[in-house]
């Protein structure tokens, strides 16, 4: 319009329009250029991601419209994994003003090809029986080296409390990353930053009459590098965290979410109208679990294995649903349930015979917020039941089937709980973190020689979350499988490995160390070179050359603290004597260690290794201490013990 008052004749305006429009492809030409030479090794890159939010009154609602945009610029032919998108929501949220369309190179210009169809449809997540949890999902049309894919649409989230993150890393690298929050004056939010350099980051206020704006702008974004064993992106990757404190509206004040006290009375408002009576069902069917139980503490666990036992986990997330428990009548009757059913049906069952228990928010080990830093949903995802007695915390997740009473599962281990004692009242208290010593993988092997083919008997003994994981696998593995489960679970040497037979101890006892008794043969393992014969007696080599790379950026995530014991037992063939004895190694740090060591007794050869892991996350700063281990480790590993025939 601007050029239509200043500029007057047909013939000028087309010529001045055409220039601009020149002018613009050759802008956009040089910007293809520049970024093909800077990403030149890369398949894409956003030129710009931008969220901006705003937060405002709707008939006295308080409501949060987020404005996305992107655009994507392919710099090679490689189009494929840019091509399909989806476009998330559930019954908290609406969509609005959807728009994707691909630029594509055409002369002098882009030709804009429009997506026209956006197909519906439920997410659900693997192991998730239903999810109200909602895509669009669709495809850019045409993608090419040198095309650009955009998309914008707007997310109204009808609920304050489920706003605001956002993370500045994506799929693909950034050139330019914006977040902004706007707010008006009766509102007041708070913001938390993680793994952020300030030096990167521009942050800037604007007030504009009654609203105020914060942005947070990065330029030069990397995309998220998959790497194994990594942890959840948000333990690593620039992050913020956008919380509603309060808002005032007709002179009243409405606490949303300023601490730790606001977000646990919103989560106890949806447990709080559940299993407000103890349904006779439910009391018959506990007097018949706890009849003959030596104790308090056993008629807890008794429950516990019950719920474990009986209740068939299945994820179910539906609007309120998601955070509402089902009342333990119904989850007893049925037989199945979530984690929320299962925590409060075994709350319910435990003040069923007389005792008293909590329902337990917490965040597995996926997330890694405090409810300090982040009072809000980002910080759980979970839900279990605390019994306390004798000023010590029982963490029951009955969605661990396998777990005994006393060990919390391995994916909330060292995770804040949020435990709550009632209208207003809770405790946040940390859920341990097993010690090394109570995970333990023990192996013990006794080895003849039949020329170069070894033949071996053992015991592989497994305590904690090795027995939890191991022996509920066996318990679920159809008889088809099992042996080659087992097959590749005790294989040792090389793939010449024959498991010869094999059988349990304890398999489906909780309480008691899982065993597994086993025979092998192994086929050209052992050396021969004229008089003399060579054994690698490590024949199970675990962490060998597991190095982490020098560019790594992710930490490393480990499942659980843990030792593993090996011993091995070889008796020296007749007519045979050890020549060459490997003098054993050893390493200690913060992290793990090992100490391995080679004995004769008699006419035995006895090897004993003995590694430790003693963190849950090895981060970049120790990643040259764990190189130099596994370093060291290897090494240790490539000794061989040397028979000469006498």
């Amino acid at each position: 319009m601007r050029v239509e008052k200043l500029i007057h004749g047909k013939f000028t305006i087309a010529l001045s329009l055409l220039l601009l429009s020149f002018h613009s492809y050759a802008q956009k030409d040089n910007v293809y250029t520049q970024l093909r030479k800077e990403y030149s090794n890369e398949n894409a890159v956003f030129v710009s991601r931008k969220e901006n939010v705003e937060i405002k009154f709707e008939k006295d609602e308080l409501v949060v419209y987020s404005k996305m945009y992107e655009e994507l610029l392919l710099l090679t032919d490689k189009t494929s994994e840019y091509i399909d998108r989806n476009v998330y929501w559930s019954s908290f949220s609406d969509i609005e003003d959807l728009d994707a369309r691909s630029l594509i190179p055409d002369g002098n210009g882009y030709k804009t090809m429009k997506v026209k169809n956006f197909s519906k449809t439920n997410e659900i997540s693997e192991g998730t029986f239903y999810d109200d949890s909602r895509s669009y999902q669709f495809v850019f049309p045409g993608l090419t080296n040198g095309a650009r894919a955009i998309l914008s649409y707007t997310e109204k989230l009808k609920d304050p409390h489920l706003f605001g993150r956002f993370y500045f890393n994506s799929f693909a690298p950034s050139q330019d990353v914006e977040y902004s929050v706007t707010f008006p004056s009766n509102v007041k939010i708070h913001y938390k930053l993680f793994h952020v350099n300030d030096s990167a980051l521009q942050f800037t206020t604007k007030i504009s009459g009654k609203n105020t704006t914060y942005t947070w702008k990065m330029h030069g974004v990397k995309k998220i590098k998959s790497e194994e064993s990594a942890p959840n992106y948000t333990y690593f990757i620039p992050g913020i965290i956008v919380l509603i404190d309060q808002y005032t509206l007709n002179n009243k004040t409405v606490k949303v979410l300023s601490d730790t006290s606001d977000f646990y009375n919103w989560d106890y408002s949806f447990v709080k109208n559940v299993n407000t009576a103890i349904p006779p069902a439910v009391k018959q069917l506990v007097d018949s679990i706890t009849t003959g139980a030596t104790d308090n503490l056993d008629k807890v666990r008794r429950i516990y294995y019950w719920v474990q036992n009986q209740v068939t986990y299945i994820a179910y997330e539906d609007s309120l649903g998601g955070f509402i428990p089902r009342e333990a009548g119904l989850v007893c009757s049925r037989r199945f349930g979530d984690c929320k059913d299962m925590a409060s049906t075994l709350v319910e069952m435990i003040q069923a015979a007389g005792l008293e228990a909590h329902q337990t928010w917490i965040g597995t080990r996926d997330i890694p917020y405090s409810f300090e830093d982040v009072p809000s949903p980002t910080s759980t995802n979970h839900m279990i039941c605390t019994y306390v007695q004798d000023g010590k915390y029982y963490f029951l997740d009955a969605t661990g089937k396998n777990a005994p009473f006393d060990f919390p599962t391995s994916m909330i281990q060292g995770k804040q709980a949020l435990i709550g004692m009632g209208e207003g009242k809770y405790k946040i208290v940390r859920v341990p973190v097993l010690d090394t010593n109570q995970n333990i993988y023990a192996d013990s092997v006794h080895l003849q020689l039949d020329k170069t083919i070894i033949r071996g008997h053992g015991k592989l003994k497994m305590s904690g979350y090795y027995k939890i994981l191991l022996g509920y696998r066996l318990q679920n593995i159809d008889k088809i499988n099992e042996h080659k489960y087992l097959t590749a679970i005790l294989q040792k040497g090389s793939n010449k490995f024959s498991l010869d037979s094999s059988s349990y101890d304890n398999l489906i006892d909780r309480d008691k160390d899982f065993a597994i008794n086993y025979a092998f043969s192994l086929e050209d393992y052992v050396k021969q070179n004229g008089n003399e014969l060579y054994i690698n007696m490590q024949l199970q080599k675990t962490y060998m050359n597991d190095l982490l790379d020098a560019d790594r950026e992710a930490p490393r995530e480990i499942d659980f603290k843990s030792i593993d014991k090996n011993i091995n037992t070889l008796d020296i063939p007749k007519g045979y004597k050890v020549s060459y004895l490997p003098e054993g190694a050893n390493y200690n740090s913060t992290i793990g260690g090992f100490k391995i060591n080679y004995v004769v007794k008699g006419n035995v050869i006895i090897n004993e290794s003995y590694i430790y892991i003693n963190t849950l996350m090895v981060y970049p700063k120790d990643f040259a201490e764990w190189n130099k281990m596994i370093h060291a480790l290897s090494r240790a590993y490539n000794e061989s013990v040397t028979l000469v025939k006498q």
